[in-house]
């Protein structure tokens, strides 16, 4: 009954911010009746409208859970692609590398909070940090950074290697393993801009998702990226399964997965 109850309510939060048919329908018109239909017409459509879509990247996508558990949070903004500025480049060593930079991520780890709706809520006290010399951010390793209790998810923040000027896409794509459901959080922000904000409910344990793309016209440079990740059910984190930060380049026809010589955080 609890889980019926915070779907529902998930429902009316979602149709409450985007849907100003629903706003009047609850505030002038009878509820059970006009609600119920505005509901289903717009639950209908998101499968088409949100992450669980591929029409927007040409990246195929595999989802579990339920439809309308695959909501990413619009920020109102200008049009894309999005101009941002980037550091310059450092200069290299002499066996090629940039100098006081290395691959990988900067990570923390940050307590959450699920509210009655299922939204994730989280705080900005830092509990853990590591460091990852690798592209992908394992959800196991974030338990393993984590506390023994309680509900967590992991921020981590690097640069994105800039080496031509061009039109370039990012996105995320979360894939879980294992055998058992999940609720998982997912966001990528760059300095200026929040590209995805996602909670997830019921992920199969087999799942893979790939978010909607956000582009951004570039010129060489080091691009700050973030991305934030954490699987949870019930009052335990989950770790089977990770996350991969996509680009698409100039000339390129798909996202991919970001290379580890793309993707470089700064030298402790």
């Amino acid at each position: 009954m609890r889980r019926l109850a915070a779907k529902l309510a998930f429902v009316h939060r979602t149709l409450w911010q985007r849907d100003y048919t629903y706003r009047w329908a609850v505030l002038l018109g009878p509820p059970p009746l006009i609600g119920v239909v505005a509901a289903a017409l717009v639950l209908t459509a998101l499968p088409a409208m949100w992450p669980g879509s591929s029409t927007k990247t040409g990246a195929t996508t595999k989802t579990g859970g339920a439809p309308w558990a695959h909501w990413t949070r619009p920020v109102p903004q200008e049009a894309e692609p999005f101009a941002e500025p980037t550091l310059p480049l450092p200069p290299r060593d002499l066996s090629g590398h940039f100098q006081g930079l290395q691959s990988g991520w900067r990570s923390e780890v940050h307590p959450m909070t699920v509210d009655v709706t299922r939204d994730a809520n989280v705080s900005g006290a830092v509990l853990a940090s590591f460091t990852l010399d690798q592209p992908d951010i394992p959800l196991q390793r974030v338990v393993d950074a984590g506390p023994p209790t309680g509900l967590f998810v992991a921020s981590a923040q690097s640069f994105f290697v800039v080496p031509t000027p061009g039109l370039y896409a990012f996105s995320v794509r979360l894939a879980r393993s294992g055998t058992q459901s999940a609720d998982c959080v997912a966001r990528l922000n760059s300095t200026r801009h929040r590209m995805i904000r996602n909670v997830n409910i019921n992920m199969d344990s087999s799942a893979v998702l790939t978010y909607p793309a956000t582009q951004f016209r570039l010129e060489p440079g080091l691009f700050k990226v973030g991305v934030g990740v954490g699987c949870w059910r019930g009052d335990r984190e989950m770790g089977a399964g990770d996350l991969t930060l996509m680009v698409r380049k100039p000339g390129e026809a798909t996202l991919r997965p970001v290379t580890a010589d793309e993707l470089m955080r700064p030298e402790p």
